[in-house]
């Protein structure tokens, strides 16, 4: 599998079809329209719905080198947007994985693993010894994915209105 390094850009085969992982996207607007679509789907699945202003939104700073990084997962050739994730260092080797989401078209095709690696492999490049993330126990897809990935119960490092889970893995 080809790794995603301190490139600004990297294109590969992830499983049924190409695509490209796009590094440094924190500001772009295609990021911005793609949390929009995660906030949405947050919204949709979670009982009760969510308030947009209860959700911490970071600074794009926050989630750009050397402080964080947030990748957009696009399909080669036409650039649709597929998925995204953030990275943020936490500070003593650890680094938060955040908004990681798919289209839901796409998912059950192997991309989230695929994101999942590339996340894994920004954090540690970014001095990351071990990951941790936060999600609501209602996202089942995003539960499996992390659980099969190696994920475990860690104490919780946040206080979230939405957030019941919090997992980790040593990198």
């Amino acid at each position: 599998m080809h790794h995603v390094g301190m490139t600004s850009e990297s294109s590969t085969r992830a499983p049924g079809r190409p695509v490209r992982i796009i590094e440094g996207q924190a500001a772009s607007e295609r990021a911005t329209r793609a949390l929009a679509a995660y906030f949405a789907e947050l919204d949709e699945r979670i009982e009760g719905g969510v308030e947009t202003e209860l959700l911490q939104v970071l600074p794009p700073e926050e989630v750009t080198p050397p402080r964080g990084d947030f990748l957009l997962m696009t399909e080669l050739g036409t650039g649709k947007v597929l998925g995204c994730g953030g990275v943020r260092v936490l500070g003593e080797g650890t680094v938060e994985l955040r908004r990681m989401w798919l289209v839901p078209d796409v998912r059950g095709r192997g991309l989230g693993r695929f994101l999942l690696r590339a996340l894994e492999n920004r954090a540690r490049a970014l001095g990351g010894r071990r990951v941790v993330l936060s999600l609501n126990s209602a996202l089942t897809e995003a539960l499996a994915l992390y659980e099969s990935a190696g994920y475990t119960p860690v104490d919780p490092f946040e206080e979230n209105p939405y957030v019941d889970l919090f997992l980790g893995k040593e990198l």
